[in-house]
């Protein structure tokens, strides 16, 4: 029983190691750099795009960093009334943050006959780090009763209490293509996308924003070696 056992450990070990020796000839010669395009969808905001440029000295570990925007398809404006005067806000359904961190790539799982095709893992790991830590909130007010009034001016109200560094973890499945690659992976942050604006309180009335604060989605990815 122990010697089927290290038989079976030790073909295990060489084919461990025959897949890290062909993943050695990579498509073509090592670039160092990438740049990258990405488009997701959140369970907190609806759609989201990342531009990103990662750079690998090694073939298998390297460092990124991408700016991230992320809005929904819907106005995000808010309206309420305080007595009678209707309050109305400018859209806080929005965010911009910027990531960096490490990235990662195992060897290929699995390459094609010509070599000119492989899949992998991979994944990004690292902080998120957004652009407003407590920004500021315009709104007007209008009467909420028929007649003629003059348009007040747009006034603020900024926020307190935010928080200015998140986490965030993207394990993708990824397959290459001579000098691109593309991807399809899950997002997962402990970014609250409201933290610079989840406490701004206009005129007595809190903005009421939703309490998603774990965001997590869909991602698909293109990049470019070069």
């Amino acid at each position: 029983m122990m010697l089927h056992f290290k038989i079976r450990l030790t073909a295990l070990a060489i084919g461990i190691l025959s897949l890290a020796a062909n993943a050695q000839t990579s498509i073509g010669p090592l670039r160092h750099w990438q740049a990258s395009i990405e488009a997701s969808t959140y369970n907190t905001l609806d759609w989201g795009v990342e531009l990103g440029i990662n750079y690998r000295p090694i073939k298998y570990v390297g460092v990124k960093a991408s700016l991230g925007l992320a809005s929904n398809f819907t106005s995000g404006e808010r309206s309420f009334s305080v007595g009678n005067m209707l309050v109305k806000t400018d859209n806080v359904d929005n965010a911009l943050w910027l990531n960096t961190g490490i990235q990662l790539q195992s060897p290929a799982l699995w390459r094609n006959t010509d070599g000119d095709l492989q899949l992998s893992l991979k994944a990004d790991a690292g902080i998120s780090l957004p652009f407003t830590t407590n920004g500021k909130v315009g709104y007007i007010t209008i009467p909420n009763q028929p007649g003629t009034y003059v348009e007040q001016p747009k006034e603020y109200e900024k926020n307190h209490g935010g928080t200015g560094c998140f986490f965030h973890l993207k394990p993708a499945v990824a397959l290459d293509i001579d000098r691109c690659q593309v991807w399809a992976g899950y997002t997962w942050s402990n970014m609250d996308v409201y933290s610079n604006v989840r406490n701004v309180v206009i005129m007595g009335h809190p903005l009421n924003l939703p309490h998603k604060r774990t965001m997590h989605g869909l991602t698909v990815g293109f990049g470019y070696r070069f």
